[in-house]
């Protein structure tokens, strides 16, 4: 219970929330669509004799045909910057001229990059006859709102972070304004096709343009006879085809697709060149994909009509028109970019227009007209809140984003209906493997949250500024804080206050930490590279910090609250001087990621505590089912040995949960029991709100270590309690029930807060509401050997139903009502120092001190620590209080 050093460490992090279950899952979707990337790794391939194709330099391939005398380029990227680099490197194939460019279609991913290819003589630049057809009606209408939701599809209002790929390109923020997705009249075509089909030929290349619609109706393959190569545009790329663009777009004729597509498989190629992606080699494997693609677009076609002619509607249709398995599971067919319900959508609309048939749609409600229905029918707005907070809860987030909606359309500036929208969106977007639709998700959830946080900001008064002379508490918090309170007693101790500023939610925040004496002036500063996560930093005797955050937020991408990525020593300037990151840690070979809390030990060991990846098969053995999901999440803690020479670590001990659960629902697993007879396991299937497994089942949000016992406390979340395990143990002790200076292995020694946890107890029993930082008082100080427990108290009208995550929650959470208070507690022991039960079968403790006050509340996240002169310090981090 030694902490670093002697100043005190107080942890105060800024909002972080349980971000709900579905974000906190790892799933496949996000799996799959990074592996997509690999698409888009920057290289120049030939794929024929005198053909390159550029891929991954642009959002768009850029191909290049050597001539006789000259260069033929298809298509040229979106960006001149890309197209520059490209034309770099064909330059160090070739240095002839470029005689001719061609458009496969108008969009600007396509034709932007043309300035840099025209040279000194004007090349001939081909495109169709339509050029330009899509964004013509756009013009010809005045509409520009196409924009704003294709900046949304494609992600570019996303920070960095939070971006993975595009589906079928890399990420990539354009550096122009306005019209995204238009053509560029910059570098006009000067020839074009105006049948079905033409020969040309330049630099004494002969090649066939042909027509075919598709993503555009001005679209055009192109097929270079003497390499057998053909040219799709985006007719083909290496995803479900997108037969409709969630940025909105005029009709695209899927039966017209399927069509080309058809012609297309009826060349002889060798190669296939996509608009996006890698090329496809050999003429077997290029007729196969080809035929698939056709096959599948022609599916959705048929289907859809088959359907339309039973009179079912478009939410129908979705439903009744599922791919054939061979089709569904191809690689070339997953929906990274497109989806088959979009193109379902599309085909009904296509043949029928906006009616879906239904005669009640006819004229239906407005959507106020309609909500105000609703909440009726529901009881009431406030019974309608709590439904929508409730699907949520329940990880049911598209009927979340539903209810909010009819929220919203009664009072647009509904706050909690907007953290509610914006968090069931985030939900959705970390299960969904479609790029477009996550990007989407992600950035509406973003813009709803701007909303929530500008009107609270509108909503709290502001006091004047005073200017300073010196950096102090007071002027950081005019910098980076809405408000800090310094509430002092009369009798303050001299001593350090050590300030950590860990925004896990606004991912563009670098993570800092602060030395401030007691006249809060800045006695010096930590700086990191890393950014969000974790809540906690250490200060050591070296006057370095032992610190965690987020190198990659890919790899902790749709796992639980606070997950972090890596470990940190640093020197004094917070310059890194030793660092583990979590992928390199191998435990029965899951995923594992740190969060919350870990703490340096005397032996310079470090305690922390970890999210552990359990498959479903793991989770089944453990008398567990992974629902929806197909892994789940288990806490722990890892006891890691660093090298700082080396810049290694050992492994040298660990604790995990799911060792040491027992269940009453599955008789098939090795843990079933009856869970009043074991106080010393884990109810596996508590509380039944979060049965059988939602996220993460513990949330342990504290660690503390004991050096004389040998043992350690942490704190959960979600069962409301405490929790002492014994750290004597080997690894191999550690899970199981014997073994360990106790005698119980990795078995729980006490736990305290709420006893029907483990049956031994009912709900008016429960001491704790969502309580955090859990410690042991340290030698010296008054109450050394007690534990201190700060008790959040959000009751379930608190963090546990409104605190729905996402920055915008400081602001519900601000108004939220009730009192927190702190816990002083000493376990009972016998002679044998072993932990006692009562009669009535839970652990005992006596409560040495308790405090509260009406004016102190902590809804989400706090600490009490206890300071040599006998005072406590407390700490509120929603309110920035200490």
């Amino acid at each position: 219970m030694s902490k670093p050093a002697k100043f005190l460490t107080i942890f105060l992090a800024t909002l972080i929330v349980c971000t709900s279950q579905a974000i906190a899952q790892e799933n496949s979707a996000t799996e799959k669509l990074t592996k997509q990337s690999e698409q888009f790794k920057e290289q120049i391939l030939q794929v024929a004799d005198n053909v390159y194709v550029a891929v991954g330099y642009s959002v768009s391939n850029v191909s290049m045909i050597v001539g006789d005398d000259g260069i033929i380029i298809v298509d040229t990227g979106m960006m001149g910057e890309a197209a520059s680099k490209i034309a770099k490197k064909f330059r160090e194939i070739t240095d002839k001229p470029v005689k001719a460019i061609i458009y496969t279609h108008s969009h600007g991913d396509h034709t932007g990059g043309a300035p840099v290819f025209l040279g000194s003589e004007r090349p001939q630049i081909w495109a169709h006859i339509n050029f330009g057809s899509e964004a013509r009606p756009w013009k010809a209408g005045g509409l520009t709102y196409q924009n704003v939701r294709g900046a949304r599809q494609a992600g570019f209002k996303l920070p960095p972070e939070q971006l993975i790929n595009n589906g079928v390109a890399p990420v990539r923020y354009p550096k122009r304004g306005g019209e995204v997705f238009s053509s560029n009249e910059g570098t006009a075509p000067t020839h074009f096709l105006e049948g079905d089909r033409k020969v040309i030929k330049v630099a004494g290349v002969e090649l066939v343009l042909t027509s075919s619609p598709g993503e555009t109706n001005d679209g055009i393959s192109v097929w270079y006879p003497a390499g057998k190569v053909l040219f799709a545009g985006d007719s083909f790329y290496r995803s479900f085809p997108n037969l409709y663009a969630i940025r909105g777009t005029p009709n695209r004729s899927v039966r017209l697709w399927a069509e080309s597509l058809g012609r297309m498989a009826d060349n002889d190629a060798v190669a296939l060149v996509g608009g996006h992606t890698n090329p496809i080699l050999g003429a077997e494997e290029v007729k196969q994909v080809l035929t698939d693609y056709r096959d599948a677009v022609q599916f959705i076609h048929d289907k859809t009509v088959e359907g339309i002619n039973k009179g079912l509607t478009p939410d129908e249709l979705v439903e009744y028109v599922q791919l054939p398995e061979r089709l569904a599971s191809s690689e070339y067919l997953q929906p990274f970019y497109g989806h088959p319900d979009w193109g379902v959508r599309q085909t009904f609309s296509n043949y029928l227009g906006w009616f879906d048939g239904n005669a009640s749609n006819l004229f239906p409600l407005p959507p106020k007209a309609e909500a105000e229905r609703v909440a009726k029918l529901a009881g009431g707005k406030d019974r309608l809140l709590e439904s929508a907070k409730d699907a949520l809860a329940e990880n049911d987030n598209q009927w979340a984003a539903q209810l909010a909606d009819h929220l919203l359309a009664i009072n647009k500036n509904n706050t909690e209906a907007r953290q509610i929208k914006a968090e069931a969106l985030t939900n959705l977007a970390h299960n969904m493997v479609n790029a477009t639709a996550r990007n989407y998700y992600l950035t509406v959830a973003r813009e709803l949250r701007k909303q929530v946080s500008e009107a609270g900001a509108e909503a709290r008064p502001r006091q004047p500024q005073k200017p300073q002379k010196t950096t102090t508490i007071a002027s950081i918090g005019d910098a980076v804080m809405k408000k800090i309170d310094l509430a002092l007693p009369d009798e303050l101790y001299q001593g350090y206050l050590f300030w950590h500023q860990a925004d896990e939610l606004a991912t563009d925040v670098v993570n800092y930490a602060m030395l401030l004496d007691a006249e809060g002036t800045v006695a010096h500063r930590w700086d990191t590279d890393l950014t969000g996560g974790g809540h906690t930093s250490y200060l050591l005797k070296s006057g370095g910090l032992l610190r965690m955050g987020i190198r990659d937020r890919r790899y902790v991408a749709g796992q639980p609250v606070a997950a972090t990525d890596t470990l940190q020593i640093t020197d004094t300037t917070g310059q890194a001087v030793w660092e583990l990151n979590a992928r390199d840690i191998d435990i029965n070979g899951n995923k594992i990621t740190f969060h919350h809390d870990m703490l340096p030990m005397s032996n310079g060991n470090i305690l922390i505590l970890i999210y552990e990846e359990i498959s479903s098969k793991q989770a089944a053995a453990a008398g567990w089912s992974a629902g929806k999901g197909k892994t789940v999440w288990s806490d722990g803690v890892l006891g890691i040995k660093p090298d700082l020479e080396k810049r290694s670590y050992e492994i040298v001990w660990y604790w995990r949960f799911i060792d040491h659960m027992i269940q009453d629902q599955n008789t098939k697993a090795a843990n079933y029991g009856v869970i009043a007879d074991h106080p010393e396991k884990i109810d596996g299937h508590f509380p039944e709100s979060y049965a059988p497994m939602n996220a993460v089942r513990q949330h342990l949000n504290s660690l503390d270590y004991h050096p004389d016992m040998d043992q350690i406390v942490v704190s959960s979340f979600i069962y409301n309690e405490i929790w002492v395990i014994d750290h004597s143990t080997t690894i191999e002790q550690a899970a199981g029930s014997a073994g360990g200076l106790r005698g119980k292995g990795g078995e729980l020694l006490f736990r305290y807060g709420n006893p029907a946890a483990y049956a031994r107890g009912t709900e008016k029993d429960r001491l704790f509401q969502n309580q955090h930082d859990a410690n042991w008082i340290d030698e010296g100080l008054p109450g050394a050997g007690n534990i201190l427990v700060f008790n959040n108290n959000t009751g379930l009208g608190g963090i546990a139903r409104v605190g729905t995550g996402g920055a915008a929650a400081a602001v519900t959470q601000e108004q939220l009502k009730g009192i927190s208070n702190v816990h002083e507690i000493r376990p009972t022991v016998d002679d044998d120092r072993r932990y006692v039960l009562s009669k009535s079968g839970n652990f005992k403790a006596r409560q040495i001190w308790f405090w509260k006050n009406e004016d102190f509340f902590a809804p989400f996240q706090g600490g009490a620590r206890r300071l040599p002169n006998g005072n406590t310090l407390l700490t509120d981090t929603v309110g920035k209080r200490v």
